[in-house]
Formats: structure tokens, sequence, C-alpha cells
């Protein structure tokens, strides 16, 4: 099988020849600091390169090097926008301050541009244009050239924020979900507005590119590592229909399967993301609670296809030895494979200090559990 047929094929719940393998993406990739570890580990020469913040540009050679079978195709920033560092800060294209302390591994918020809950503040507030050439310029290019002269499985890359999360970017974590209880007339404007914004600008990028793509990567934090974020009651009132009328839209524009990814315990969700149409789910955070792999196949393996959850990024891969990656990788193949529907990528961004010994270890494991017919 070509990678594209193999991807294609277990997102149609139907075993392949392997287990497919993802690399590369916002929330699917490696931070720069571990990947220039691998590199000199492997004996690969060159700057890295970060597409946004920490997030490094996976080179071809260590794509085909590990056979990884996705191809990305990033969605660009405005046009004439590029964020200017001082003093370890910079403000994104939405007004938002990211700061990374000297002391720190990771860009954190430290500012938020609409100050308070009101619809005058709304109106004043300066949203970015959907319409911005620059946010597909050359994309129908790359990926029309990725699909007629590669192998691959093209994946469209948005590298920006879900409807929930960019309210909170907008807002700040604890005064946006006091907006969603004390403010539901505020919260629900500003869903709608960050959502009109996401439809026309996936209308434009679809227009370009919805004919050669195979997935659309949409992101949506709202697990915790004990629960929900936020209740399913106020998702399923302010959430839910925002995200409804952006699948919607985005499957009209496309026959590419949808993936979203969502961190933490997103368990009691699942159910509402399969209503709306939504055919993968990443990146299957088996740390958190009720995120059991074998639990998840068993309630939703006929609806979605897993892409994630193959090896545990928050204790094993940084903290464990090579031996104990590969028997992570083996049991969460044994667990979410069978039958298809399954996308092996490890949870989340391979993190900074992340031995590069239990990277090559489990991509080793991948090739070496990932074949069909498996053993049982």
């Amino acid at each position: 099988m070509t990678s594209r047929e193999r991807v294609l094929t277990t997102l149609r719940h139907r075993e392949p020849d392997r287990v497919p393998i993802d690399l590369g993406g916002s929330a699917t990739g490696i931070e720069t600091e571990a990947y220039d570890n691998l590199k000199k580990k492997i004996g690969l020469d060159g700057k890295t390169v970060a597409f946004v913040r920490d997030h490094a540009e996976v080179e071809e050679s260590v794509l085909e090097r590990f056979g990884v079978d996705t191809r990305y195709v990033r969605v660009k920033p405005p046009k004439g926008f590029q964020p200017i560092i001082e003093n370890n800060s910079y403000v994104d294209m939405w007004g938002t301050r990211w700061a990374k302390p000297p002391s720190s591994l990771y860009w954190d918020m430290v500012e938020y541009p609409i100050k308070e809950p009101t619809l005058d503040a709304l109106k004043k507030y300066p949203w970015p244009d959907p319409d911005d050439p620059g946010r597909i310029d050359g994309l129908r290019e790359k990926a029309k050239e990725l699909s007629e002269s590669t192998p691959y499985a093209l994946v469209v890359d948005l590298v920006g924020f879900g409807i929930f999360e960019q309210g909170w970017a907008l807002r700040g974590m604890e005064n946006f979900l006091m907006d969603l209880v004390l403010n539901p007339k505020f919260a629900e404007t500003l869903i709608q507005r960050v959502t009109d914004y996401k439809v026309a600008l996936w209308g434009h990028i679809l227009d370009a590119v919805g004919q050669y793509v195979h997935v659309v990567m949409e992101t949506e934090d709202l697990g915790t590592q004990q629960g929900p974020m936020i209740s399913p009651e106020i998702y399923r009132k302010l959430i839910k229909p925002a995200h409804k009328r952006l699948w919607t839209s985005i499957k009209s524009k496309t026959h590419a399967f949808l993936f979203l990814h969502s961190c933490g315990s997103v368990r009691k969700f699942i159910p509402d993301f399969i209503e709306m149409g939504l055919d993968i789910l990443n990146p299957v955070q088996v740390a958190a609670q009720d995120m059991d792999t074998k639990e998840l196949k068993r309630q939703f393996g006929k609806d979605l296809t897993f892409w994630g959850g193959g090896c545990d990024t928050q204790s094993i891969l940084p903290f464990g030895r090579p031996d104990d990656v590969e028997e992570e990788v083996r049991r969460r193949i044994s667990e979410l494979a069978p039958g298809g529907g399954f996308v092996f990528n490890q949870i989340h961004n391979i993190q900074p200090q992340v031995p590069p010994e239990n990277i090559l270890r489990m991509f080793e494991s991948v090739h070496k559990y990932g074949g069909y017919p498996m053993s049982t």
C-alpha cells in the first residue's frame, strides 16, 4: 500500500497493511529542543525551523526514516503579519500576548485583549480579517503538488485555536469560564463572532485545497486531567451549536475526514462529537480520567478513528526506559488498531526533554508491532 492508501483504509475502518504513522502537525509533532537532540542522535545536521512558537518543522529525511504516512499543508499568517519577539514575549494576530521567560520551556498567554464582558467591547475589538489573502497564499499550489507527486495522505493544519479556546485566549481562562455562567449573552456573542471568523476562513482554505487534502485538522481543548473543563450542559448550550455550524460548513466544502484535537478527559463529549459528524479524535490522552484505550475502542471504535494514544507522553515517553516505551506502544496498538480506525501518534507533541533513545524506540516499536493481521 502507499501511505495515502494506508491512511484512507484505516479512516474507513478497514485494516491496512500496517498501522499508519503521523508526525509533524501543530498538535502531533515535536518541540524544537527534543527535535535538536533527536537530530544529533541520528547524525543529522542543519538548523531546526519552528513553524509556530517551538513546534519544529520535521524534515523530510526524518519523516522518511520513521515511515511517516502524512504530510502537512499549513495555513499561512495574515499578509504582512510577523510577530516581533521582544523581552521574551510577542503579540499574536488576535492581540493576545505570549511570554516565555528564560526559566521556562513553554510559551504562555499573559495578556488578553478583551478586558470587559460587554457587547460594546466586542464591537470595538479589531477582529482579524478572515478574507486576508495571505492566509491561503500558495496553499493551492502546494496541496496540488503534494497530491499529484507524492504518495502521502495530506492534512491541512490551521495552526490556530478552536472556538472555545479562542474565547478564553481573548478574555483569559478564568474570566471566560465565569462569562459562560455569569454573562451568557456576552459569551454567546463572542462565540458566534469567533465562529463567523472560522467559518469564513475555512471556506477560503477549502475552496483552495479541499479537493486535494484528506484530513482537516481542528482543535478544541475541552478536558482536564480529571474530567471536562466545562459541564456537558454548558457545552451543549453554548459551544456545541457553534461546533455544529463550523463542522457542517467544513464538511460541505470537502470530502476530507474531520479531525479534532481535544486534550484531557473528553469521554463525556464523545457522543456529541459523533452526533455532529466527527471522524477522528486526537490526542487520546490515556493518562486522563475515563480515557482507557480498550474502553474507548469498544464504545466508539465503529464511529471514530483514534489518531493518537500510541504512547503516553506524560510519564512513559519522557521518564521511562526504552523497554517501557516499547511495551507501551505494543499495548496501545493491541487495543486501538484491530479493525482499523487507528493512526499512530504519540499523545500530543513530543516535549522538550524527551530522550532521543525513547523517540527512536517508539517508532521502531510501531513498525515491530503494527503489522496486520495482528496476533492476539
